[in-house]
Order: C-alpha cells, then sequence, then structure tokens
C-alpha cells in the first residue's frame, strides 16, 4: 500500500487558493444527512464570511451542527486545450476547508460582516440598512486547510494550514 502523502504547512498557499477563488461548495451534515451547496466567500484573518437569506435549509443544518467543510477548486490552464480528447487527468489546484460554522444575526455584528464580505470584492463597498432585516451572515471560524496543486510535468504539492502556524509566519 503506497504511503500517504504528508502535506507541508504552508498556510500562504492556502489562503492564495481560497482568496484567489471566489466561489466553492459548503458541506453540512445533520442527522446523518449530507447537504452541499455552492458558495461565493470571503476569507480574511482565518475566517471565512458567506451571506444568505434570513432562512434556510443551510441556516438550519449550520445551527443544529455547526461542523463543516468548504472546497474550492479549479482547473489550471487553458480547457480548450485539454479539448483534443477526453483526458482523464487535467491539471488543478484545491483547498479543503475545515470549521465550525455559526449563524450571525447580532445587526453590529452583522454590519462588520457585511463590511468584510462586500469589501473583498468592492472595497467602496456600502450596503443597506434594509439588508440587515433581509440576510444573515455565516462565519465560519477555519480550524484547518488542505490544499493541492496537481500539474502533469511538475507533480503534486500538498499543504496544511494551521491557526498556531500563522503566529510563526508573521514572525518570519
Amino acid at each position: 500500500m503506497p504511503k500517504p502523502i504528508e502535506p507541508k504547512p504552508n498556510n500562504a498557499e492556502c489562503e492564495r487558493i481560497l482568496d484567489w477563488y471566489d466561489v466553492g461548495v459548503l458541506v453540512m451534515c445533520r442527522d446523518g444527512e449530507p447537504y452541499a451547496v455552492p458558495m461565493n466567500h470571503a476569507y480574511h484573518d482565518g475566517k471565512l464570511y458567506f451571506h444568505c437569506a434570513t432562512t434556510g435549509t443551510k441556516l438550519d443544518m449550520i445551527r443544529a451542527n455547526p461542523r463543516v467543510c468548504y472546497v474550492v477548486d479549479r482547473e489550471i490552464g487553458d480547457p480548450a486545450a485539454a479539448e483534443t480528447g477526453r483526458m482523464c487527468h487535467r491539471d488543478w489546484e484545491s483547498v479543503i476547508v475545515y470549521g465550525t460554522a455559526r449563524v450571525v444575526e447580532e445587526p453590529e455584528e452583522l454590519r462588520q460582516a457585511f463590511l468584510t464580505f462586500g469589501r473583498h470584492y468592492d472595497p467602496n463597498f456600502q450596503f443597506s440598512e434594509r439588508a440587515l432585516q433581509n440576510t444573515r451572515a455565516i462565519i465560519v471560524e477555519v480550524e484547518s486547510m488542505t490544499a493541492r496543486r496537481e500539474i502533469r510535468q511538475q507533480g503534486v504539492d500538498y499543504w496544511s494550514w494551521r491557526p498556531e502556524d500563522r503566529t510563526s509566519e508573521a514572525m518570519e
């Protein structure tokens, strides 16, 4: 049996993938029933930010079981160049985030979450106060991440992210 690949600690690569790509899939589970939904996100200071409606399945699931994972992936290179045949392998990179989610409902914290989320996309982002009544935020406290990049000519890179590594990287 082949030995599993051990990820190298590299918070910067994990965060780069999260910061560069705006859409992923939020995965939740309640009573043994999985639920996955595509969402756009903002990543800031060890947290993922999402916005959503005030009611719905994802909120019910998070309230029942706040443990979540979030997956972002993308194909690298020119997809048209790979269309010369149906290949079973493409060059790609991904990150999987593990953490604990919570629904933000308190107005001041909701304002801050909206600003963090919106300014990820537009530094001049403003929101209407009406949005506080019609929208909720979800914040995921990131506990760990793994990232992988696979490029045929270069091989596989596999990284990990841990909050405790953030301090040591900042000191370097």
